[in-house]
């Protein structure tokens, strides 16, 4: 699987190389990278959305926005969420390929005059670094720390650790990884900010961090969990076609990662009976993620979409 993960990763790095600068960040800058890559029951592979991003606005930037300007500011546009939108842009075509009768890549029409998905299709979806909210939470690592396992307790976060043979007296675990997303008001939990590894709770619904001001916006890992459970093509399609479910979420390297914390944030949180993705982290890395010299947010994004 990791040679998988690794050529969707690939697939996804080759076109934002090969897009002009325009929407690309700055030596200074940082950005996501998200992808969306369709697999054919021969096996072949191609990209059909791609989109960077990382700003959202905040609920005063919206309220604020005339009667004349309405509807057009994109409230969210991180780039996992601005790749669904290139995504259902393509889907768009394709149906409109196939109702014109010109050959498309997904859709069939059935004997009951239904539009089906073709057999053997697949889509995999990529991010370069893991989704904002509750998949972002998770331990740190630490030299000849033992095993250690992450759960929800009332308001905090409870550390169970299992020793090393060698080991008599529990570590102290420093720190856990920490999301901007913020617990929705309503929710039962909320963050107790307290310091060190109960920062943090895990499981309530987050709104992303805003430009100053709070967001309307849930965080990535709730948007993807909720395309894992009703389909990834929103309500106006699914009168159209039927649900299209991601088969698999490709992290990329070199970011933080917890299969754990994933898997949690995606689907365990709600359900772990539903359905579950496949979930790898590529070896393969986005060069214009944040790190010690990328530290200030790329103010623009890219949106692009696979055109036949």
């Amino acid at each position: 699987m990791e040679d998988f993960a690794d050529k969707v990763a690939q697939l996804c790095l080759e076109k934002y190389n090969k897009l002009d600068k325009n929407g690309k960040p700055s030596q200074k800058e940082w950005t996501v990278l998200s992808g969306i890559v369709l697999s054919k029951k021969d096996g072949t592979l191609s990209l059909v959305a791609l989109a960077t991003g990382t700003k959202c606005l905040g609920k005063i930037d919206l309220m604020n926005t005339k009667l004349y300007e309405e509807g057009c500011r994109l409230s969210d546009s991180h780039a996992e969420i601005l790749v669904r939108r290139a995504f259902l842009r393509y889907l768009y075509e394709q149906i409109d390929f196939l109702l014109n009768g010109v050959k498309n890549n997904v859709f069939i029409i059935d004997d009951k005059k239904k539009i089906k998905i073709n057999d053997g299709i697949s889509f995999h979806f990529f991010t370069s670094q893991t989704p904002c909210g509750d998949c972002s939470i998770f331990l740190k690592e630490e030299d000849n720390a033992p095993p250690i396992k992450i759960k929800k307790y009332n308001h905090n976060i409870e550390i169970e650790i299992k020793p090393n043979v060698n080991e008599k007296k529990k570590q102290v675990i420093k720190d856990i990884y920490r999301t901007g997303a913020k617990c929705v008001k309503s929710e039962k939990y909320q963050d107790p900010y307290l310091p060190g590894i109960n920062y943090h709770v895990v499981g309530p619904l987050r709104t992303k961090p805003g430009r100053g001001n709070p967001t309307l916006s849930l965080s990535c890992s709730d948007k993807i969990a909720k395309w894992n459970l009703l389909g990834i093509q929103g309500s106006f399609l699914s009168i159209l076609i039927p649900p299209i479910k991601l088969e698999t979420i490709i992290v990329g390297g070199n970011s933080p990662f917890s299969l754990e914390a994933m898997e949690r944030g995606l689907y365990k949180r709600f359900n772990s009976e539903i359905y579950k993705l496949k979930i790898i982290q590529s070896k393969l890395f986005f060069k214009q993620q944040k790190n010690s010299e990328r530290k200030n947010p790329c103010p623009s994004s890219i949106i692009w979409c696979a055109r036949y």
